[in-house]
């Protein structure tokens, strides 16, 4: 049979063992689970998590499935016949407030207000919304109606993993963004895992192991003790039934599939029913825009990149008058995506421009590099075209991201709040002029793209699977069912302790009453004088 278009996201470009690969598939998918349904619930924010799902959605469609994507009313989606369909609701955003929203938190960000406390204002914003789609009964049983046969969620949005429950469909996860918290399962090992936030590598001493300990300990008794109680509240609030709390709905999911690959991350422990599919959006590059393509072609000495995503439309003005007075100083050409006011230091070498075509730009072969928030999707297209990158990481997993790219070598991490027009200057000409990053990035992506299946449709066939299996229960380890004295054996410690003291105990009092004996005054027919045999009993 053939492969449909939107399933081979690589067709334009061989991957490694390509031949093989649509080979595999071909021979899978002859006993295909046609014609399910399957509920997508993306995050109510951030248009480049919508676009991870969104694309996934019509891959399903193209292999005969039905994919719903559950979006709330103000959320804006391109228009595309004969796909996915849309079951809209009533949230708590609106297209304009959301965005207006997030560029207030950015800014409130940008003017030094800790992240940490940002991204717990965008967790109420979840509660609110998740209140609000529980109490829509009209939708719930509408969604029932449908009779879904998989759920796919995003951890960020963890009213998904509710509507599932409610609905009783086996769901998976499909992360957005670099997510791989303890509470998946796998073990963590603090000496050598980084924790989320931590900003360290795999690669520590005393202070950096002491550091991701006191990380790992606060994320486990945030999510534990401030996370997850609130959503058990609204599910108790809702009475949804039947009852369980939040950590066991996680526990619950069939499938993980996180945004990691190997060649980014650093190696850890796993396990069966974890899936890495980061890239989903990555494809060869297309043809530029005529006008572009004409002005990328003249730029003999190369290019320099800049994007920091669609979310970020604003930054401080001072750094972005830096930046351009960085920029004017390079011999490269700089073509910059920025919605802002145009500072008034900008070079004539620098193109700056509202939209870009991104991951075709990267394709470009006068690319010298690309300056970035480091955000998910524009890594993983860097990765893609092997294009090293200067990172400025603003919030949530961005740190993390950039902390590994530049412990793989292929770019320089710069904190932008401190940074200054030579110091970028210097980062941006050392990754540029510097051969090594140049052949970090080229391995990297040798690496990425040396795979038998490219991640969308290593997504789609993990999809299938659990679709052809019911949710293909025996890849999830029984640790979901111990408790937390079970899985650390405590109860076993606890009885290796008591034996190995009543041993002790016993041990001392032998000593004890032997050392007593062998002190105590000798006994010879009742005569006995301090411990001497009195002159009496001698004679005799």
């Amino acid at each position: 049979m053939d492969v449909p278009h939107n399933y081979m996201v690589a067709d334009m470009k061989p991957w490694p063992h390509l031949v093989f690969a649509l080979l595999t598939v071909e021979a899978i998918f002859t006993d295909p689970c046609q014609g399910a349904k399957v509920l997508a619930i993306p995050t109510i924010i951030f248009d480049s998590h919508l676009y991870i799902f969104v694309r996934v959605a019509e891959a399903l469609k193209s292999r005969g499935h039905d994919a719903v994507l559950l979006l709330d009313e103000g959320r804006a989606v391109e228009p595309c016949l004969h796909s996915y369909r849309i079951q809209r609701y009533r949230g708590v955003f609106s297209q304009e407030s959301s965005d207006h929203w997030l560029q207030e938190r950015l800014k409130r960000v940008f003017e030094g207000k800790r992240t940490a406390f940002e991204l717990f204002s965008l967790l109420e914003k979840y509660l609110e919304n998740c209140d609000l789609l529980l109490g829509n009964a009209t939708l719930l049983q509408q969604l029932r109606s449908e009779e879904f046969d998989l759920v796919m969620v995003d951890p960020n949005e963890m009213c998904g993993f509710i509507v599932a429950h409610f609905l009783g469909v086996k769901y998976v996860v499909l992360s957005t963004s670099f997510w791989f918290p303890a509470e998946i399962g796998a073990t963590s090992p603090v000496a050598y895992v980084p924790e989320f936030n931590s900003q360290v590598t795999d690669q520590m001493g005393f202070v950096g192991r002491t550091w991701n300990l006191l990380v790992f300990l606060m994320s486990r008794i945030g999510t534990r003790l401030l996370i997850l109680p609130k959503f058990d509240r609204l599910m108790a609030k809702h009475d949804i039934q039947p009852q369980k709390s939040m950590l066991e709905l996680i526990y619950g999911t069939s499938l993980f599939f996180l945004s990691n690959d190997v060649v980014i991350d650093f190696p850890r422990p796993t396990l069966p029913h974890i899936i890495f599919a980061g890239g989903i959006l990555t494809g060869p590059a297309k043809p530029l825009p005529v006008d572009l393509h004409l002005w990328m072609e003249a730029a003999d000495a190369g290019v320099v990149v800049v994007s920091f995503g669609i979310g970020i439309r604003m930054l401080p003005r001072d750094l972005v008058e830096k930046m351009a007075g960085a920029f004017a100083r390079l011999p490269q050409r700089v073509v910059w995506r920025y919605s802002g006011q145009k500072p008034d230091n900008l070079g004539e070498n620098t193109l700056m421009m509202e939209w870009l075509p991104l991951n075709d730009l990267l394709g470009h072969p006068h690319v010298a590099a690309l300056v970035s928030h480091c955000g998910m999707n524009s890594i993983y297209e860097a990765i893609y075209h092997g294009v090293p990158v200067v990172g400025f990481p603003f919030y949530g997993d961005q740190f993390d991201i950039m902390t590994r790219i530049q412990a793989k070598g292929m770019g320089v991490l710069i904190d932008w709040s401190s940074v200054t027009e030579d110091g970028f200057y210097q980062a941006l000409t050392t990754v540029i002029s510097d051969p090594s990053f140049r052949r970090a990035a080229k391995k990297i992506s040798e690496l990425h793209l040396d795979t038998l299946m490219p991640p969308l449709n290593r997504t789609v066939y993990w999809l299938e699977y659990a679709l052809r299996h019911d949710g293909a229960p025996y890849l999830r380890p029984s640790l979901y069912r111990l408790s937390f004295y079970e899985y650390y054996c405590l109860d076993i410690l606890a009885v290796l302790f008591l034996i190995v003291v009543g041993t002790l105990v016993v041990v001392y009092r032998l000593c004890w009453r032997h050392r007593r004996l062998e002190v105590s005054p000798v006994h010879l027919n009742g005569h006995c004088l301090n411990g001497h045999v009195s002159e009496e009993k001698k004679g005799q």
